[in-house]
């Protein structure tokens, strides 16, 4: 009976941590700042990548150059480009380091959630012979086997962006669309 109900302890606690792992990551992520300002482009150094969006959906990679009050250039494919800062949505810099910080969070992430499936899976124990024989551990190892390194491969392919410009709804001015 102690058997029974400290398996069920295990995985009420094993879900509870399960839970938190998933409620606790977005609400992270959504603390992260959602609005930039132009005057954070004044950051950027030459020559570093980057990401412009214009208004038409278009997007742009290329070199940062340097940013005025209303115009930010770039080099793409060789040649120099300026944009308007009215005809920007977005501009973004692509974070090497940031693979590295999601394929950890995703190998943690995906353990966790294997090691929780595994030892759900597995039975609280069984005779066999002399022995008794806990599948839950070893099926909370194979899930961890298989979940962590899932997790990381996932975590190193989310796109590694970080947003340094993003126009607050409502300001856009579509001036290259058509109607």
């Amino acid at each position: 009976m102690r058997k029974k109900a400290y398996s069920a302890r295990l995985v009420i606690s094993s879900t509870r941590l399960i839970l938190v792992l998933f409620l606790g990551l977005p609400a992270t992520l959504w603390a992260q700042r959602q609005q930039a300002s132009w005057s954070d482009l004044r950051g950027l150094r030459a020559g570093q990548g980057i990401e412009v969006i214009e208004s038409s959906m278009k997007h742009h990679s290329g070199e940062f150059i340097d940013v005025t009050d209303e115009i930010l250039t770039f080099q793409e494919g060789g040649s120099d480009l300026s944009i308007k800062r009215v005809d920007i949505v977005r501009v973004s810099t692509s974070s090497a380091p940031r693979r590295g910080e999601h394929a950890l969070i995703g190998l943690v992430v995906g353990g966790a959630i294997g090691a929780g499936i595994g030892a759900a899976a597995g039975s609280s124990g069984s005779k066999t012979g002399w022995f008794n024989f806990n599948t839950r551990g070893i099926g909370a190892l194979i899930g961890v086997a298989i979940g962590a390194p899932s997790g990381a491969l996932v975590g190193a392919v989310i796109p590694a962006r970080t947003t340094v410009y993003r126009a607050a709804p409502g300001t856009y001015h579509p001036t290259t669309m058509s109607r």
